[in-house]
């Protein structure tokens, strides 16, 4: 009873940070498509995936399904760091919105898992250490990936309108590697760090016992 009465509030709130998600790209598309939609296909394409992307997450926060949420949030960013210079800035709320939609998903999920790890066996401290070592190394190598290969340089020459030959011919193919590694690593650590959380909480209340 008390498990279900504390998860109730972060499910509300995960569900309503999926909607805001659903919502913000949703305006952000009106804006980005409304002058001139067929003006350029290949843009409208990508705002499109963006939306596409944000009704899939704001669904899974709805029905709780939170290592889809994850995936959903990583991808949204990954389009943000993309598309830097054009949707970007305008998706970005959306991918914020549904971190923390993953966050309080993860919150609201049944209990079950954390009593048995605490009530079983302990994880030993070299284990653990190993886990934490390894999700934060891969969050860190990751996010200084995404910094060289998205923000150091270009990853797209100027082009007159964001067409499609044009955004080939001129992609930095070096830095979009990096770029795509880098939020490969930063989802794998985030993974790890999630799926072993109850693991961390019990070593982390040993040692402060």
């Amino acid at each position: 009873m008390n498990a279900t009465s504390q998860s109730s509030p972060a499910h509300t709130g995960s569900r309503l940070l999926g909607v805001l998600a659903v919502l913000s790209t949703s305006v952000a598309a009106i804006y980005l498509l409304l002058p001139n939609p067929l003006a350029d296909a290949f843009f409208a394409g990508w705002v499109l995936v963006s939306v596409i992307l944000s009704l899939v997450g704001g669904i899974a926060a709805w029905k709780q399904w939170t290592p889809l949420v994850w995936v959903v949030a990583l991808l949204m960013t990954a389009l943000s760091i993309m598309g830097v210079w054009s949707i970007g800035l305008f998706i970005a709320p959306a991918a914020l919105f549904l971190f923390g939609a993953a966050i309080l998903s993860y919150r609201a999920r049944p209990r079950e898992g954390v009593r048995k790890t605490a009530n079983g066996e302990s994880p030993t401290v070299s284990t653990t250490r190993r886990k934490i070592g390894g999700g934060i190394g891969a969050l860190a190598i990751g996010s200084w990936l995404i910094y060289v290969g998205a923000f150091a340089q270009e990853l797209f020459g100027a082009c007159a309108t964001e067409g499609l030959e044009c955004t080939i011919n001129r992609m930095n193919w070096a830095g979009v590697g990096m770029t795509v590694l880098g939020v490969t690593m930063v989802g794998f650590g985030g993974l790890l760090l999630w799926k072993h959380l109850p693991s961390i909480r019990v070593f982390v209340a040993q040692q402060n016992g």
